[in-house]
């Protein structure tokens, strides 16, 4: 056993140096928490400075917290940069905001909206000039980046990219409620500029293409978008991806965001989950990037309605439904990473809702490993692997709160507990101990509430080498990542045969290392 230790040790040591290698993207991998905050309100931005804001933040383990930084109010005269103005809530100092956040752990992502007001235009017949927009975003984002580049490590280009009223915002500033055709080609040219604007500041930034919604108009759903910023040349300038979801207004095992019918290769048969995965997919067909969801949350309506079902408060459906959600996304809509609405003064999420986002902080983190997912769609049990650990959520769609007995498999040499959603914390003393049968299998009573059950294999060199084997994997996958953005970044430079070249050798170069590492480690832990 000792030998073993001191393997593990020099293992763990090679494997921190190569953490520390390609510190940007194995480290977003290997630590990265699956859900993050949106705080499209603004509210949160205003109010940084009150300890209570940050507290809650940081109590509900908050990795990330999406902050716009509106252009119309921090650029009113061409060159004119004022980082501090004015919002419907209080003074916004972003510097500090951003200060803060990163003070606390919680990662910023800052969101360029609106558009330059002191541009020409004249609604609804003539917009904005192109050049001169494509050279004012350009200064904008460099100068973003030169104000806050030593907090700000991400950075969405726009905010709804796909809808005409987000759109017009761009082309027509500063008027009331103005609308405009989208033009996925003039977007990847915008693109383009504010990817090079703001990676000569730091190379190591990740960029966000603005939100896609789905709408009605099949034409400007968000995979014909991302096909047309390929085709414009553009895809090289995205690292992330976004796909923002609209207030939901069913439960989400039946909720339908996306009318066009469009279905992944191999669907769930929940359509929420589907419509994201049908991007996940188109993704990896263009080059694969990163893909987030923004805006999860429910409509009050609905939760006022499950809650006079179920005889309780509006607080506890919020909380079950945001985690039902939040799971499905991660294991069938193959998002990275899902980001809550955070609106405080709507109460949103609540109190309960937000130590349930604080448990599934760490529990969902993991790569999706199996389901338990029945053909009547009545019963589900998620599988996430992670960390040495394995999580699971489970959770009944049609019995209320009167819980009823759920099997589960698969969980041999395993020591597992089971939880609450909304648990205090997932700490072994607040949860329920499960004892695994000689088969692998245990029961515990589920009802609508989901019930998050966690555990490691009993026997502690099964639990540490499992751990390792899943670092290793995480950096693999962050040098892949690393060299994936850097290649498409030369291959738009590039002419057309040596890029193909570039990208062949380098491909190769990339698939020698991670097999080599891969080898080593198991040939270092004994591992057939």
């Amino acid at each position: 056993m000792r030998k073993f230790f001191i393997k593990i040790g020099v293992i763990i040591s090679a494997a921190a140096g190569l953490l520390l290698w390609f510190q940007n993207d194995a480290r977003v991998l290997a630590g990265a928490r699956p859900l993050g905050m949106d705080d499209s309100s603004g509210w949160t931005a205003a109010n940084t400075h009150n300890p209570d804001v940050m507290d809650t933040l940081e109590a509900a383990n908050t990795s990330m917290l999406r902050v716009e930084i509106p252009w119309e109010m921090v650029e009113k005269s061409p060159g004119a940069f004022s980082w501090r103005f004015e919002s419907a809530y209080g003074s916004i100092d972003l510097e500090q905001v951003f200060r803060r956040l990163q003070r606390r752990g919680i990662e910023p992502v800052a969101v360029l909206s609106g558009g330059p007001v002191y541009l020409s235009h004249l609604y609804p017949q003539q917009p904005v000039y192109r050049d001169q927009l494509l050279e004012s975003f350009a200064r904008f984002a460099h100068a973003a980046a030169e104000q806050f580049g030593e907090d700000v490590d991400y950075w969405q280009i726009g905010t709804v990219l796909n809808d005409p009223n987000s759109w017009g915002e761009m082309l027509f500033p500063g008027e009331k409620e103005p609308q405009a055709e989208p033009d996925p080609i003039l977007y990847s040219e915008i693109l383009q500029t504010t990817y090079h604007a703001i990676k000569d500041q730091d190379a190591r930034s990740s960029i966000l293409a603005g939100d896609l919604v789905f709408s009605a108009d099949c034409s400007l759903h968000p995979n014909q978008y991302l096909r047309m910023l390929n085709e414009q040349g553009a895809w090289y300038a995205v690292d992330i991806v976004n796909i923002r979801i609209h207030v939901l207004d069913q439960a989400p095992e039946s909720a339908i965001i996306d009318i066009c019918a469009n279905l992944p290769s191999h669907p769930s048969g929940i359509a929420l989950a589907d419509s994201i995965a049908v991007v996940s997919e188109q993704i990896e067909k263009l080059g694969e990037k990163t893909l987030w969801v923004q805006g999860l949350q429910f409509d009050t309506t609905l939760l006022a309605e499950h809650a006079s079902i179920r005889s309780t408060i509006p607080e506890v459906i919020s909380s079950d439904l945001l985690t039902r959600a939040s799971a499905l996304l991660r294991a069938y809509g193959r998002a990275d990473r899902i980001f809550w609405t955070f609106d405080p003064l709507n109460n949103t999420p609540g109190l309960l809702a937000l130590q349930t986002y604080a448990n599934l902080s760490s529990s969902l983190g993991g790569r999706f490993d199996d389901s338990g997912l029945l053909e009547s769609r009545e019963a589900f049990i998620l599988r996430f692997r992670g960390s040495g650990k394995l999580n699971m959520v489970a959770w009944y769609t049609q019995v209320g709160d009167d819980a009823q007995a759920m099997h589960i498999n698969g969980l041999e040499n395993y020591d597992m507990r089971a939880f609450s959603a909304d648990s205090d914390s997932l700490k072994s003393k607040h949860g329920i101990h499960l004892p695994i049968k000689n088969d692998g299998s245990t029961a515990l009573m589920v009802s609508e509430r989901p019930v998050l059950i966690s555990g490691h294999p009993a026997d502690i060199k099964q639990t540490i080498t499992q751990r390792v084997e899943e670092s290793a994997a995480q950096a693999s996958a962050g040098m892949q990542t690393k060299f994936n953005h850097w290649l498409q970044a030369k291959k738009a430079k590039a002419a057309a045969k040596l890029g193909g070249w570039v990208a062949e050798q380098q491909a190769s170069l990339l698939n020698s290392l991670q097999t080599s590492l891969e080898d080593w480690l198991r040939e270092r832990l004994g591992i057939v």
